[in-house]
């Protein structure tokens, strides 16, 4: 779809007046409520961490961000503005498209950032405001028919979350932000004098809190190494068939642990440990929170600038460099690897090239190097056609690329939706944040685990094509889960 121009953030020094009420359309009719504005204060924050904010926020809404090596940091806290596309269930009279809910989240951020008023709070640098500026946190379900399970309770198909505080960190630069909805009944000056006030406070206080120890931890594989033998074996079958040509397939692990699973602590091994990837919390209810370390981008826009990654192919990390660098030419040179990869090359080009020109590929991939694990990485960009196409609508045209779906796509999801046992839930879908002009970044939502008071679930997949094998596919996802078995302190693999 060709969407409008995205409105901008409106910066002022001083608050304008409210706008005045419409008249009504007719006598005797009622002009329909006027929608409350978003308002955003921000200041300098350079004594405050994204880390120590997290962790002070225990027990509220908790949203966090941070991009691999030095990259973009953000962290939130509470809810300024809830944004949620609800399942469909089978009797639903209503019929909606697929991926309609990109489009029903698009259409109430758009409603949200309409004449958003952003100021500083402080005397900040020129460019203060483009770090400061209000970000919506969230992401989507694997699935269109997401329906929330026992595991997923807390989650919808879409959801987004605008923090009532947002922490900004790059480049050694830091602000703080403060965001609330000041209804058409509201005097602006107050709500801005309070807001003021609110956000001073919150500066004045000190953000540090000690991290929640984890308790011992219990693992538990649902799928036995039977189960999934069987399950390769049929998407085998089908592939011989010419039904699929790949098809991703992916495991559950259930770690219950002695004590509640603070989020901040798993949280803070993934950033000393896996700062080579993106790291990500979304908690929209206190425990009940979806976190990860993901390697793999899936979009990323500004302005009319796009990025995207096929990631596709892995092997294990050697113990030392002269064994490192055999299994990363192993992996270059494997004929199945590099097949695999190629068909994420090929399905995401040709969904950028529906929404973007001036693509740019390299000829042969490369090998990312992370902390346990190697993977095929090809980079990918190019520039929008349309300036308002932003981070939802390629998100929409990208998910899931063959790295998490298969190929060709529809076959693949419906033959996940009866292959595996457990719901997949937000796992390998978008994960990320989008502004006010609905730019933004999202990863895939891989390596990673929902958590629930004292339980958590994580989840491994692996890519299914000619010549895959059960037994080489089962290690590789043994291989994913040490990010997030590390995360929780769990130890043992199956």
């Amino acid at each position: 779809m060709t969407a409008p121009v995205a409105p901008r953030l409106v910066e002022a020094t001083t608050p304008p007046r409210p706008a005045p009420s419409p008249a009504a359309p007719w006598d005797g009719a009622e002009a329909p409520p006027a929608p409350p504005r978003l308002v955003s204060l921000y200041a300098p924050a350079p004594d405050h961490s994204a880390a120590a904010f997290v962790r002070a926020a225990r027990g509220s809404e908790r949203f966090y961000w941070a991009e691999p090596g030095d990259g973009l940091v953000l962290a939130g806290a509470g809810v300024a503005a809830h944004l949620v596309a609800a399942p469909v269930l089978p009797d639903d009279a209503v019929e909606r498209q697929p991926a309609q809910r990109f489009d029903e989240i698009e259409a109430q951020a758009r409603a949200l950032f309409a004449g958003a008023l952003l100021q500083p709070a402080a005397t900040v640098p020129p460019d203060g405001a483009a770090l400061a500026r209000p970000r919506l946190f969230g992401g989507f379900a694997f699935q269109d028919d997401f329906v929330p399970d026992n595991t997923w309770a807390d989650f919808s198909p879409a959801e987004f979350v605008l923090p009532h505080y947002q922490f900004a960190q790059r480049d050694g630069a830091a602000y703080l932000t403060i965001n609330a909805l000041v209804g058409p009944d509201e005097d602006l000056t107050d709500a801005l004098r309070g807001l003021a006030e609110a956000l001073a406070a919150r500066l004045a206080t000190a953000a540090e809190a000690t991290p929640a120890p984890l308790g011992g931890a219990t693992l538990r594989y649902p799928m036995t190494r039977a189960m999934w033998d069987e399950m390769i074996d049929r998407a085998m079958a089908a592939i011989d068939a010419g039904t699929l040509t790949k098809v991703v397939l992916a495991r559950v692990c259930e770690v219950r642990s002695a004590a509640t699973i603070d989020a901040a602590t798993p949280l803070a091994y993934l950033d000393a440990h896996y700062g080579d990837s993106y790291r990500f919390l979304f908690e929209p209810r206190p425990h009940h929170a979806f976190l990860g370390a993901t390697p793999e981008l899936l979009v990323s826009i500004t302005g009319r600038a796009v990025t995207t990654m096929a990631l596709a192919g892995s092997a294990a990390r050697g113990q030392t460099p002269d064994e490192d660098e055999t299994l990363a030419a192993a992996l270059l040179a494997s004929a199945k690897d590099r097949h695999e990869h190629e068909l994420v090359v090929a399905a995401v080009r040709a969904h950028l090239a529906e929404a973007a020109d001036e693509l740019t590929t390299p000829s042969a991939p490369v090998v990312l190097r992370l902390r346990n694990i190697q993977h095929l990485l090809t980079l990918i960009a190019g520039r929008l056609r349309q300036p308002g196409d932003g981070a939802l609508q390629l998100a929409r045209r990208l998910h899931p690329t063959p790295a998490m779906g298969g190929v060709p796509p529809e076959r693949a999801l419906a033959f996940l939706r009866h292959a595996e046992p457990v719901p997949r839930g937000w796992y390998a879908a978008p994960i990320g944040w989008i502004d006010s002009a609905l730019d933004g970044v999202f990863a895939v939502g891989i390596r990673s685990a929902i958590t629930q008071h004292d339980r958590a679930w994580l989840y491994a997949g692996a890519g299914i094509v000619a010549g895959s094998s059960p037994e080489r596919e089962w290690a590789e996802t043994a291989l994913k889960f040490r990010p997030m078995l590390g995360a929780l302190g769990a130890t043992g693999e199956n």
